[in-house]
């Protein structure tokens, strides 16, 4: 088997973004993204921006930012990119960060796919799907401060299993600066993301 990172991403929500500021002069004016637009959508309501690296949506509640590249480096990059905006915009009641990354696990031709169980009181479901294929997917909540994981696992096709890590934490009432460290824990959580992965499947003999 083969695990690959698919989509690093980082979203902040707020009581209140601007999306009318979101300009390339902007961006590029205050050293956030220097690279020049590939496309670039700017209303009072939301804005979008696309560059080499980046893909950047952000509306009054929500600013998400893309790496286009699925690399440490870019995981670097892309918590830069969202700790001088927050840094920028420190008047803006911030409620929640995502920190986001979206690994795929392949099998080759010959292999299958590793097995999901599952069981609701002691019981199998899938006799209840009569007539019907069925596959087993799952929701794993993990706890640990200052951020709740919450990994969904999906197959997709017959030789694929999608797994979505979102890393989130609450940002009610913490100061900029713990905002800003939180921001670059990206790294430390893409490698932890990694590891479980690789405990999960690739580990295994």
């Amino acid at each position: 088997m083969e695990s690959r990172l698919s989509r690093a991403d980082i979203v902040i929500v707020a009581a209140g973004h601007n999306p009318s500021i979101i300009s390339p002069e902007w961006l590029k004016g205050n050293s956030v993204i220097s690279e020049s637009p590939s496309q670039f959508v700017h209303t009072p309501d939301f804005s979008v921006f696309e560059s080499e690296s980046f893909s950047l949506i952000v509306d009054h509640q929500r600013l998400q930012i893309v790496a286009k590249k699925q690399s440490e480096s870019s995981i670097i990059s892309l918590a830069t990119v969202a700790s001088k905006y927050v840094t920028l915009l420190m008047h803006i009641p911030y409620k929640s960060l995502g920190l986001n990354f979206l690994w795929s696990v392949e099998t080759n031709s010959n292999a299958k796919l590793p097995d999901i169980t599952l069981r609701l009181n002691n019981n199998d479901p899938a006799p209840v799907f009569s007539g019907h294929k069925v596959a087993f997917g799952g929701i794993i909540y993990a706890h640990k401060e200052p951020y709740v994981l919450k990994l969904t696992i999906e197959q997709q096709g017959k030789k694929c299993l999608v797994h979505n890590f979102n890393y989130h934490h609450e940002l009610a009432s913490v100061p900029i600066n713990d905002i800003v460290g939180l921001i670059n824990s990206s790294v430390a959580r893409f490698k932890d993301s990694s590891a479980i992965i690789n405990a999960l499947y690739l580990d295994k003999k």
